[in-house]
């Protein structure tokens, strides 16, 4: 009867471990799909050998770990990503199971790294929101200078028009959008606080689709607002709430290849997904610490295979999912 019994469960594991996490259940067609969490380091680069891990000890080569994930970009096959509980940038090359640091900003260290891009040559642009500055660094994360130091005031979400070289930063505590080229002029402003359109309160995450309109996330506004490549105003959608489809607490933004908009929303530890007029079309996960559920989620990034990736903050992970196109 035992041995029954053990082999129905193994049989009932295995039918449970080949089902797939996708959003809508079945039987409607799926059109997200959970992948994997990553939660360290070793998740991309393999384990270490026992001698391997001898002689990182022997040569002082420190192993950091996910804490607190933050703002994301994905580029030429690597998962930039802002941690800011170690106060560090992780760079995930998964195409050679490599990973790499960035955690100071010449002599001294990152003290609340926000947000990250890179642009065509990889040099890579660090927001840091209590040093008030972008700083940027080589490919080989060596420190070459900085943006907006003296000017910003509370920087955070970062977009790169990749074509015309230009960098937007969010400042949450002036309620504006800059946009410098990659040498740190200033070549325009869009906004000013208030409520009406194309003014902010406290914005953070921003995003470019493949147009180059700009998205910001007016998080105090509980909106997501859209401009054109000019900066003018073209849309808005959304309002505050504590059900799907408003937003409590909304924060990173991301727009797949088709111009659906992914909103994470911090306070209902979920990701909602829109269309470009803003109708609600699905909502990924709610509070847990289960594959596919998030505690706190903060930025999120698409790459151009429309693999999703989100940092799941609290739970100490990324969480990277595939949208399955498969229709509206």
């Amino acid at each position: 009867m035992h041995l029954v019994l053990i082999v129905i469960l193994l049989i009932s594991f295995n039918v449970y471990s080949k089902e797939k996490l996708v959003w809508p259940p079945p039987p409607d067609e799926p059109k997200i799909e959970w992948i994997k969490s990553i939660k360290r380091v070793e998740d991309v680069e393999g384990e270490r050998s026992f001698f391997g891990k001898i002689l990182d000890v022997i040569i002082g080569k420190e192993k950091k770990q996910i804490i607190k994930p933050f703002g994301s970009f994905f580029y030429n096959n690597k998962l930039y990503f802002t941690d800011t509980g170690a106060n560090t940038v992780f760079i995930f090359d998964f195409k050679k199971k490599n990973v790499e640091y960035i955690d100071s900003i010449g002599d001294y260290q990152f003290s609340s790294p926000i947000d990250v891009v890179v642009d065509r040559k990889g040099n890579i642009y660090v927001s840091d929101s209590v040093l008030g500055a972008v700083f940027v660094f080589d490919k080989d994360g060596n420190y070459r200078g900085k943006i907006g130091s003296g000017f910003l005031k509370r920087p955070t979400g970062l977009a790169i028009n990749q074509k015309k070289g230009w960098i937007y930063v969010s400042d949450t505590l002036a309620d504006k959008i800059y946009v410098f080229n990659l040498k740190g002029k200033l070549i325009m402003q869009i906004g000013k606080t208030g409520k009406g359109d194309g003014e902010f309160n406290k914005p953070t995450f921003i995003t470019l689709d493949r147009k180059g309109n700009l998205y910001v996330v007016d998080t105090m506004n509980a909106r997501i607002q859209i401009f054109d490549k000019d900066g003018n105003f073209l849309r808005k959608f959304g309002k505050r709430g504590t059900v799907i489809g408003t937003f409590a607490n909304p924060r990173g933004i991301a727009v797949d290849t088709k111009g659906n908009i992914y909103v994470t929303d911090t306070l209902l530890s979920a990701v909602q997904i829109f269309n470009q007029e803003g109708k609600l079309l699905l909502v990924i996960g709610y509070y847990g610490t289960r594959d596919g559920e998030f505690a706190f989620p903060e930025d999120i990034t698409i790459n151009s295979k429309n693999y999703i990736f989100v940092s799941d903050s609290y739970n100490m992970r990324i969480q990277v999912f595939r949208y399955l196109k498969g229709g509206d």
